[in-house]
Order: C-alpha cells, then sequence, then structure tokens
C-alpha cells in the first residue's frame, strides 16, 4: 500500500494573527525590510528626471508589503548625459515574491513606485521620468513573520501525522497492488469528504489486459463517516458485486479521495489548541532541547491530540 498527496492543502488551520495573538506578538513581527541600495549613475542620455534622487526597495509575500526599506545616498541626475541609475537588490527571504523599487522625484521627500522587480537579487536599471512614476511606498509592515508562516505548516503537519488525520482539505491517492479479498477498502486519513466521483473520489486499476479502467459507482459503496472523531472512511462492493481482476503489477488499483475537516473553521478547537501550543514551544526554544529541557513536544500537546487519533 502506497499513499501520496495529490493536491495539499490550500490553507491553515489558524492565521497568522490568531497566532501572533497566542505569542503575545505585535504587528512588527514580520518578513525584514530590504537594505538599502548602492546605486550609480549610467554614463547616457536616458528618462530621470534632471535633479537629486533617493531610492529604496520594500518587499512583498503573499500577505503583504514590508515598509519602505533604507534609503541609498543621494545622486543628482542629468538628462542629457548621465539619465539613468542602476540600483543594486537586496535577494530577500524565501517568502519574498517581489521587490518593488521606489524613488523620489527630482529634488523630493516622497517615495513613488518605480517597478515591481523578481526576488532575484540583480541589478535594476532605472530610467522611469518623474512622470510616470506610481503609488507612494508603504509605511507599515503587513507581511507575515516568514518564521511563524513555516512553524504553522509544521505545526498542522505534525498534528496529522500524530493522529493520522487530514485537517483542512487535501486530495490523496492510496495506490495497492490489487483488490482485497472480499475485504472493504480502507480509506486512511478521515474525515472523508468525497463520497462520488463528482467530488473527487474515483477507483482506477489496471485489468488483466493491462488497459486502465474505472470502477463504476455502481458497483461499490462509501462509507464516510462524519464528526471530529470520524473513522477511516471505507469502500465495499455493492451487495452482489465482487472486485474486478487486476493485473498483477505493483499499483494495480489507485483510489483517489478528498478528506479533511474542510475550512479551518471546522478543525476541531483541541487540535488548534495543539497547535498553538507547538508553535509557542517553537519560538521560546529555537533550539534542539538540551539537559535542561528532555520534552521534545510541549507538556499538553498529546493529551489535546489524542482524544483524536485514528488508529
Amino acid at each position: 500500500m502506497a499513499l501520496s498527496l495529490v493536491t495539499p492543502a490550500a490553507t491553515e488551520c489558524l492565521t497568522i494573527s490568531e497566532v501572533k495573538q497566542h505569542l503575545r506578538l505585535d504587528t512588527s513581527n514580520g518578513e525584514p525590510a530590504p537594505t538599502a541600495p548602492t546605486v550609480a549613475l549610467v554614463v547616457i542620455a536616458g528618462n530621470l528626471t534632471a535633479g537629486v534622487h533617493r531610492w529604496l526597495w520594500v518587499a512583498r509575500t503573499a500577505d503583504g508589503a514590508t515598509e519602505a526599506g533604507a534609503v541609498s545616498a543621494p545622486l543628482t541626475t542629468i538628462l542629457a548625459t548621465h539619465g539613468k541609475a542602476t540600483v543594486t537588490k537586496p535577494l530577500g527571504g524565501s517568502a519574498v515574491t517581489y521587490m518593488d523599487l521606489y524613488r523620489t522625484a527630482a529634488g523630493g521627500t516622497t517615495y513613488l513606485l518605480v517597478a515591481a522587480t523578481a526576488n532575484d537579487g540583480a541589478t535594476y536599471t532605472d530610467n522611469i521620468a518623474d512622470g510616470s512614476l506610481g503609488a507612494q511606498a508603504p509605511t507599515t509592515n503587513t507581511t507575515a513573520d516568514p518564521e511563524l508562516t513555516s512553524w504553522l505548516t509544521a505545526a498542522r503537519q505534525y498534528c496529522e501525522t500524530f493522529t493520522h488525520r487530514a485537517l483542512i482539505t487535501q486530495t490523496w491517492d492510496l495506490k495497492l497492488d490489487g483488490f482485497p479479498c472480499g475485504e472493504a477498502i480502507w480509506l486512511p486519513k478521515p474525515p472523508l469528504i468525497s463520497i462520488t466521483t463528482a467530488t473527487g473520489l474515483i477507483v482506477t486499476y489496471t485489468a488483466t489486459a493491462g488497459t486502465l479502467t474505472t470502477w463504476a459507482e455502481a458497483n461499490y459503496t462509501v462509507d464516510a463517516p462524519a464528526g471530529p472523531t470520524a473513522a477511516p472512511g471505507r469502500i465495499v462492493p455493492a451487495y452482489g458485486v465482487v472486485y474486478p481482476s487486476t493485473r498483477d503489477v505493483p499499483n494495480a488499483v489507485n483510489v483517489r479521495f478528498v478528506a479533511g475537516y474542510g475550512a479551518a473553521s471546522a478543525v476541531p478547537a483541541g487540535i488548534k489548541a495543539a497547535i498553538k501550543l507547538l508553535i509557542g514551544a517553537w519560538w521560546n526554544q529555537r533550539e534542539a532541547v538540551g539537559a535542561a529541557n528532555l520534552a521534545e513536544t510541549p507538556m499538553g500537546v498529546g493529551a489535546l491530540l489524542w482524544p483524536f487519533k485514528s488508529f
């Protein structure tokens, strides 16, 4: 038997705001603002309005943007002979999707958008006239702490491994070398959501002739227990139906199913509390446990998760 993840959870059981509230953190805990760029004139005619300019970068993630980064040294452009500028770009963290460049107009103090660029650390050549600059640089950091984002996923995965459950909706493939002899096909990762092909459960097999075949829904019944402590779902042949014969090859049978409680709001409170305890422990203890702290997980996590453990 083999189990493989097809579609992972699209969200987490808790929001970053809920995690920050648990840890008593304020909004300053997020992706750090970029360092100051180094700028240099390009000895060529260009579009930069003549005068004194300064530059800065803003890092952007999937959940927001940092405040304005550190400011470059001033640079004086001359439209006819020194009308472009090269700007070095700091490399953002793994959560950064874009690096946005901002600049003052000639002699100005307000930083306006030059361009949105990739997070690649490459040098950018600015050849944008003042009249084409965009919105003002943000003044507050709206990004999530990349450490918290990573720990939130890790804590969910820990709880899923401990309980043998899927928390947020996800799609899995269960692969078998053949149909069981007169027994049910048990589907791990409860609670099972899909019960028909229309909602995702599909049974396929390699027939003796070697062709990939879909086993029609009319041939089987699906048992999908519900509730916070739901048992694993199962597939059993319909009355009077037997499992089809398969070719003797590895993974001859594949069952695609959708599992999980659904949205974050449906995840049991006990599991959410365990996730908070885990993240809190990792926040306070950044390294491996030592002699003074022999517990690999904080007290209470196991007790909170045990009622949901699927055997």
